[in-house]
C-alpha cells in the first residue's frame, strides 16, 4: 500500500467527506411489493416523483444534512431481543453476479467492502446468537435444491438469493417459496426497504409478495461509462448537464458517438486499432430497450392479472434508436457475448483509450479504478426529450424464503436484521470501493449513480418470462441482427406470451 503525504490525505478525506453528503441516501433500487393497483402500469413514464425527473440537481444542491451518515446508524430496526440457540440460518445463493464478490466475508482484513460484510454477518449472529452459513449453488440448480428439499420436510435453507428472472415463476407456481406478507418482524416503512419507485409494484400475484429485495440485495442496473479525457480532447457536449436538463437520449449519444469515430491508422477501414464512440456487447444489455423507454413489457391491469403492453409503437421507436447507433459502424463496435471468454470482458475495453463510451453493468466500475485517465458515469439514455425521466432495469435477484420455513419469527428478526445492517455499513462501503479514488474528484458522476440508483424499475416480463419467451428476451435478438421490424415481431408471438401469462395467473389463484 502506497504512503500519502498528509497533506494529500487531507484533500482525499475533505473530498470523500463531500461525497458522503451526497451519496448516503440513495441505494434504494428496493421493492416493497404491494397489491395490484387500479390502473394499468405498462407506461411507467407516469411517475409523478419529482425528485428523479429531468431536473437533476447539479454538483449536490440535492444532498443531505451533513449527519447523514450518523442518521443511518441512528435508524433502530425495532427487533425484540431473542436467543436461538445458536441454530444456523442458511441462505443458499447462486454462484452469479454480485453475489460471489460483494455479500458474504470469512474474517476482517483491512478492507472497507469486506469488513462491512464481516461486521453484517457478525453482529447479527451474536445478537440473535444464530450462524449465518452462506451455501453456494451453481446457475440454474437453486429451484432443484430447494424444491427437494421442501418435498422433504428437510428445511435446509433459511432464505435464498435467486437469478432476477431464472427459474423464479417455477419457484412460484411450485408452491416452493412463501408470500412475505406472512413473515412478522418485517417493517416495510423502513429505509432499508423503502423504494420512491412506485412503478417497482406489479411483481405481486393475487396481492401476494414472493420476491422482495431489501438493502441486503445490490442493485445492479447497466450504466454507460465515457473517457472524460477523450471527451475532453472532442470538445464535446457536456453530458452531465445533457443528462440534467433531461436531453441524454439514444439520439443524442449517437451524435456524440459520432463525432469520436475515427480512422487512426487511415486504412479504410474501421477495425480494433480505431477510435469508436460506443463499444457493447451484442446481447442480454439489449431487453432494457423497452423498459429504457419509460414502458414495462408486462404489468398488471386493473384486476391484477398480468398483460403485455399494447405500447408497440413505442417500444418499435426505442428499438430502431438503438438499432441505429449500435449497429452504426463508423463509429460503433460491437462484440458477441462471451467472445472472450468471460461476458464481461470487452474485445475493445475502455482501457484501451479508444473509446469514447462504453455499456456495461454498474458494478464493472471496480475494474476501472485503475485506468491512467479519467473516467465518468453516465445513465443508460433514455428514448426522447419529451420521456419525463430516465429508467433502469435493474438485473439484482430477489430474496425467497422456503414454503417449509418452520420458525417464522426467526425468519423475520434475521432478515430484517440483515437489512438493517446493509443499509447502515453494507451498501455505504460498497459505493465507497465502487467509486474509488478516481471518482472522489468528480461529484458529477456522484450525482449520476444516484440519479441511476433512483430510477431503477422491475419488470414482471423480464423477470418472470425472460429466457423463456421471445417478446421478454426477444429485444436483443432483434437488435443482435439489425432488424428493426418489431412491429411484425409483435404480431407474431404476442398471442403466446399473452397465453403463458394467462396460465401463469392461473397457477398463482390456485395457490394457498
Amino acid at each position: 500500500m502506497k504512503l500519502f503525504k498528509l497533506s494529500r490525505l487531507l484533500k482525499i478525506a475533505a473530498l470523500f467527506l463531500c461525497m458522503l453528503l451526497i451519496i448516503l441516501p440513495v441505494f434504494a433500487c428496493n421493492s416493497s411489493e404491494k397489491p395490484p393497483n387500479s390502473e394499468n402500469n405498462n407506461n411507467i413514464n407516469n411517475n409523478n416523483d419529482d425528485s428523479i425527473k429531468n431536473d437533476v440537481q447539479p454538483d449536490g444542491e440535492d444532498s443531505q444534512p451533513p449527519d447523514e451518515s450518523q442518521s443511518r446508524l441512528d435508524v433502530s430496526d425495532d427487533l425484540p431481543d431473542e436467543d436461538f440457540g445458536g441454530s444456523k440460518f442458511n441462505i443458499l445463493y447462486l454462484t452469479w453476479g454480485t453475489y460471489t464478490d460483494y455479500y458474504w466475508a470469512a474474517e476482517e482484513i483491512g478492507e472497507v467492502m469486506n469488513d462491512a460484510l464481516y461486521r453484517r454477518q457478525r453482529d447479527v449472529g451474536e445478537r440473535f446468537n444464530v450462524e449465518i452459513e452462506p451455501i453456494p449453488t451453481d446457475y440454474g440448480t437453486l429451484m432443484t435444491k430447494m424444491g427437494k428439499s421442501v418435498k422433504a420436510g428437510s428445511h435446509d435453507y433459511d432464505m435464498a438469493l435467486t437469478h432476477y428472472s431464472n427459474e423464479l415463476a417455477a419457484l412460484i407456481t411450485g408452491n416452493i417459496i412463501l408470500d412475505w406478507n406472512k413473515i412478522p418482524h418485517l417493517n416495510f416503512d423502513k429505509p432499508w426497504w423503502s423504494s420512491k419507485n412506485a412503478e417497482n409494484e406489479g411483481l405481486a400475484l393475487n396481492g401476494k409478495m414472493y420476491l422482495v429485495v431489501s438493502d441486503f440485495v445490490i442493485p445492479d442496473p447497466n450504466v454507460t461509462f465515457f473517457n472524460k479525457d477523450l471527451h475532453k480532447d472532442l470538445s464535446l457536449e457536456d453530458p452531465y448537464q445533457l443528462v440534467r436538463d433531461g436531453k441524454w437520449t439514444y439520439g443524442k449519444m449517437h451524435e456524440l458517438a459520432k463525432a469520436a469515430g475515427k480512422d487512426l491508422n487511415g486504412d479504410g477501414q474501421m477495425t480494433d486499432a480505431d477510435q469508436y464512440g460506443l463499444v457493447t456487447q451484442l446481447g442480454w444489455y439489449f431487453n432494457s430497450t423497452a423498459n429504457s423507454a419509460g414502458l414495462k413489457a408486462v404489468a398488471p391491469d386493473e384486476t391484477g392479472r398480468l398483460v403485455y403492453t399494447d405500447e408497440v409503437e413505442r417500444i418499435h421507436n426505442a428499438i430502431i434508436a438503438v438499432d441505429d447507433i449500435v449497429n452504426d459502424k463508423t463509429c460503433t463496435f460491437t462484440y458477441a457475448y462471451g467472445a472472450m471468454g468471460d461476458q464481461y470482458i470487452s474485445a475493445l475495453p475502455l482501457s484501451t483509450g479508444q473509446v469514447l463510451f462504453h455499456w456495461d453493468p454498474l458494478f464493472r466500475a471496480l475494474y476501472y479504478r485503475s485506468l491512467d485517465f479519467d473516467y465518468g458515469i453516465l445513465p443508460w439514455p433514455k428514448l426522447d426529450d419529451a420521456q419525463s425521466r430516465y429508467y433502469h432495469f435493474s438485473h439484482n435477484g430477489f430474496m425467497v424464503l422456503p414454503q417449509t420455513t418452520p420458525d417464522l419469527d426467526k425468519a423475520g428478526i434475521i432478515v430484517e436484521a440483515l437489512s438493517a445492517m446493509s443499509y447502515k455499513y453494507v451498501l455505504p462501503a460498497y459505493y465507497d470501493i465502487l467509486m474509488g479514488i478516481k471518482l472522489t474528484r468528480d461529484l458529477d458522476s456522484v450525482e449520476m449513480l444516484n440519479l441511476v440508483y433512483e430510477t431503477c424499475v422491475f419488470d414482471p416480463g423480464r423477470n418472470y418470462l425472460e429466457g423463456s419467451d421471445p417478446m421478454c428476451a426477444g429485444f436483443y435478438d432483434l437488435i443482435s441482427k439489425g432488424n428493426t421490424d418489431y412491429i411484425s415481431y409483435h404480431e407474431k408471438f404476442v398471442g403466446k406470451t399473452q397465453a403463458w401469462l394467462d396460465k401463469f395467473y392461473d397457477k398463482v389463484l390456485e395457490l394457498d
